[in-house]
């Protein structure tokens, strides 16, 4: 009897990676840890969710992060948890939980790839599962920190084959410089502030910052001609600015000083910056990140530098689609084995194992059903060599190598197939 029970869909806002998709995540994740390892940083993996707290304290309260995107609820004895909507939170608590900042000097450069969730609304690229890749620098107040996670981001970047990059990158400076520029922005906006949209006027008490990333036309309107963040740089951060800027120009990183560039979190101090790409419409950015020298201590450690950013990876991949970049998937050939008998199929169970030890990648159908089905299965799964056995070649110790391709079949000795087939 047929079911008549409907079917289960994905919750809105999330997406299944399927199989054929897959290899092209894992393409992207592998270049992102093995450049991540060769800057020196090492993989962090930290809960899904955390305490509500933590990103109260550390994304900031007037964030629409925090007052409109997360997922918060209450587990089985009333504590507020949140599902984690950004990695650098997560990673700081972990780090300052585990002690590694406590010694004198101390320093920890990490990185991490896994899933944030945002309660926003879903369009192309913007799920409310998303996935990031992201680093972390903690212990170096230097600007050569910001630009080397600068460096990484954009390698990341090119090595992926993202083409017509561009970078924006801002300083709102320590916390006196940022309270200045504060200032000067509430004063330059107030005579226009009835013009602005509902959520700036509330903000421009509150946030006055996160005016600048609005996306509303008349927040746009109101703010045009508002003095750059860099204007009210304290000596320090001046310095730490220019630092950052020459040592771009001496990587040849080509980029745009963007005197209005705010991020999305209220622990952002001193440089930040942003990455786009062509292919995206208006919603063009890949990625960004920033200083936050003031957000280990806010969350209970000891005054400690910290820089990193966060890329999202379904952004990317839009991107290199939108582009036509295609991303190198290739694996190993896949072996398939033929059983003429159950005898045969016993065997080829055997030599299975042993290549796959060899690291030879390989399948076989333990159904027993006929040779020219495993061929037409070997076929659809898209292997690239079938290895047959029958009762000739259990007999004479051998079996049959046909490059599936070609069609070119040949006779190899069976102690002799594993090194074969490693070589191909």
């Amino acid at each position: 009897m047929a079911s008549t029970a409907s079917a289960i869909q994905a919750p809105k806002g999330t997406r299944d990676i399927l199989p054929a998709e897959s290899a092209r995540w894992q393409a992207i994740e592998r270049i992102a840890r093995e450049l991540a390892t060769l800057y020196h940083f090492d993989e962090i993996r930290t809960p899904i969710f955390e305490h509500s707290e933590l990103f109260h304290r550390g994304v900031g309260e007037t964030t629409d992060i925090v007052s409109k995107e997360t997922y918060t609820f209450s587990d089985r004895e009333d504590r507020s948890l949140t599902l984690r909507p950004e990695g650098t939170a997560g990673v700081v608590r972990a780090v300052i939980e585990a002690g590694l900042l406590n010694d004198q000097g101390a320093r920890v450069k990490v990185f991490y790839i896994g899933p944030n969730f945002r309660c926003e609304k879903p369009q192309k690229g913007r799920y409310r599962q998303h996935h990031q890749f992201g680093v972390e620098t903690l212990g170096i107040a230097e600007a050569d920190a910001d630009v080397e996670c600068i460096l990484l981001q954009m390698e990341f970047y090119r090595r992926c084959g993202v083409k017509d990059l561009a970078l924006r990158i801002n300083s709102l400076g320590d916390a006196e410089s940022k309270q200045r520029y504060r200032d000067a922005l509430v004063k330059f906006i107030s005579p226009a502030a009835s013009t602005l949209s509902e959520e700036s006027q509330r903000r421009l008490a509150s946030n006055p910052l996160r005016i600048l990333d609005s996306k509303d036309e008349r927040d746009i309107k109101a703010i045009r001609g508002a003095p750059p963040a860099a204007e009210y740089l304290s000596e320090a951060s001046a310095k730490h600015f220019t630092r950052a800027r020459d040592l771009l120009g001496k990587a040849n990183v080509p980029f745009t000083v963007d005197g209005t560039l705010v991020r999305g979190f209220d622990y952002y101090t001193g440089i930040v910056w942003e990455v786009t790409a062509a292919g995206l419409g208006a919603q063009n950015a890949i990625g960004g990140g920033g200083r936050y020298d003031n957000l280990v201590e806010m969350l209970g450690g000891r005054a400690t530098p910290g820089v990193g950013f966060g890329s999202g990876l379904e952004r990317l991949l839009i991107a290199l689609e939108e582009q036509g970049v295609a991303i190198d998937t290739r694996q190993r050939p896949l072996v398939w084995l033929v059983s003429l008998g159950d005898a045969a199929r016993d065997a080829n169970w055997q030599l299975m194992q042993q290549l796959r030890a060899a690291g030879v990648r390989c399948d076989m159908d333990p159904t027993g059903r006929s040779a020219k089905s495993q061929f037409k299965l070997a076929d659809r799964e898209k292997a690239a060599w079938s290895v047959t056995t029958g009762d000739s070649e259990l007999a004479g110790g051998t079996v049959s190598l046909k490059n599936l391709a070609s069609g070119e079949q040949t006779s190899v000795p069976r102690d002799q197939i594993v090194a074969k087939l490693q070589s191909v």
